[in-house]
């Protein structure tokens, strides 16, 4: 299981991307994109904006190691999987940025 936090440039950017993986539909009656909630292979919470800058957030949570779609991998903001090497060349863990201001902080209940 990997918890993603991506970061779109706009929720109509987040809606296109949706759509053409899967995660989203547009109801043609509304018009209204539809998300994706949850599934056997995966959950998201839309954020939304957060500081009014009009990026979009979401929460996603891969249950099963879905492939990064193409092009997904410019909207990650976090993933629970990320490392670094610090200077001594060892391989840490990136923590959430849980008290950045500009970053949401919103977690799965």
């Amino acid at each position: 299981m990997i918890d993603y936090l991506l970061k779109f440039p706009s929720k109509a950017i987040a809606e296109q991307f949706g759509i053409a993986n899967g995660f989203a539909q547009l109801d043609e009656e509304s018009g209204v994109v539809v998300s994706s909630l949850a599934s056997h292979t995966h959950a998201l919470r839309e954020i939304g904006e957060h500081n009014g800058d009009g990026n979009y957030w979401v929460l996603f949570r891969d249950l099963v190691g879905i492939p990064i779609p193409e092009g997904g991998e410019q909207f990650i903001f976090w993933a629970s999987n990320m490392t670094i090497t610090d200077d001594a060349g060892s391989v840490i863990e990136v923590p959430r940025p849980e008290f950045n201001p500009d970053v949401p902080n919103t977690f799965w209940a």
